[in-house]
């Protein structure tokens, strides 16, 4: 199961997890003992306590403000203050229920009782602006996710108004909130290069939700890191939207950045290409992604059918720059 992007929290409005959804409300409503018993155990403890706390958490001894109980609903507000949108794994939220530690059902027999790590969320306290933005999901997303599926699939449709314990940090600035998440999540498997880019490089203010905020935000771009987010997350929404499914969004992020790299070779006005957008940043972005738009499903194909050695990104950024250069050069 490939990674999708995702602006929100909630289980069902992600359509790659409706496999996960699917399996899992299978092995619950089975006449198995076990799955039996776990669907009574949820619907017992949720139904008195509406949090899974007591039973589906490892126990910690009183954190003080450090741990705090949120609702799934308040963990959801998390998509209010992210500057680019999380990448979804289903193989990790499958992992999660079915996996070696698996809360449903482990791959070698029985259950995990306990979910072993919290979830943890960050506030930005902005004492200048004497603000405060959050939560913001720094750790987590995915078990934030398998936790709901579970509970939607022992029939709590109101799953989003039951609590969960979470580890709190405080930072005082958005860029320590991206540290925090390139931080907590390296080495993980599904987190790529690609996200860990997009997120150094929306630090500087450019909003990587949809290809329309990236263009309304690009006058904040300021150096090459910031153009390349801009570029990786752009082409990566653009396919979504064209619905070019042949390769996963990590792949059409890799090309974004791949055709930056294409695009500074070509020495526009015998200078960078750099400093060639950057005398013009909403106009020139808007001509450059104008021809990726219209040369970008002729570009995946021609990809596809590419037999020379290379990754696919290299080379849909190789199709793409030819078109790009005659239109924009």
């Amino acid at each position: 199961m490939n990674a999708s992007t995702s602006t929100n929290y909630d289980p069902c409005l992600i359509p790659s997890l409706a496999p996960v959804i699917k399996k899992a409300t299978e092995v619950l409503n089975s006449s198995k003992a076990g799955s039996s018993e776990l669907k009574k155990n949820i619907e017992r403890v949720v139904s008195s306590t509406q949090s899974l706390e007591s039973e589906f958490q490892v126990q910690k001894p009183d954190g003080g403000s450090a741990l705090r109980c949120f609702t799934f609903a308040e963990l959801a507000e998390s998509s209010k203050h992210e500057v680019t949108a999380q990448a979804v794994d289903p193989s990790a939220v499958n992992d999660i229920l079915f996996g070696r530690y698996g809360l449903i059902r482990k791959s070698g027999g029985g259950r995990e009782k306990r979910l072993m790590e919290d979830i943890e969320v960050a506030y930005i306290h902005d004492l200048r602006a004497g603000s405060v933005a959050g939560p913001i999901i720094t750790s987590g997303r995915h078990r934030t996710l398998a936790l709901q599926i579970m509970l939607k699939a022992a029939g709590f449709n109101g799953y989003q108004s039951v609590k969960v314990r979470c580890s709190v940090i405080n930072c005082s600035l958005q860029e320590e909130v991206q540290a925090r998440i390139i931080s907590a999540n390296t080495g993980s498997r599904d987190f790529s290069r690609a996200e860990i880019r997009e997120r150094v490089g929306s630090t500087s203010g450019v909003e990587l939700f949809s290809c329309e905020s990236i263009q309304d935000s690009i006058l904040h771009a300021g150096n090459a890191k910031d153009f390349k987010a801009a570029f990786s997350c752009y082409v990566k929404l653009l396919a979504a939207d064209l619905d070019l499914n042949h390769f996963t969004p990590a792949q059409y992020s890799d090309a974004g950045n791949s055709l930056w790299n294409q695009l500074e070779k070509a020495r526009p006005e015998g200078g960078t290409f750099l400093k060639w957008i950057k005398a013009d940043k909403p106009g020139r972005f808007e001509k450059v992604m104008s021809s990726v738009k219209a040369a970008l499903p002729l570009a995946v194909v021609t990809a596809q059918h590419n037999p020379q050695n290379g990754s696919k990104a290299g080379k849909v950024a190789r199709a793409l720059s030819p078109t790009v250069i005659e239109r924009c050069f």
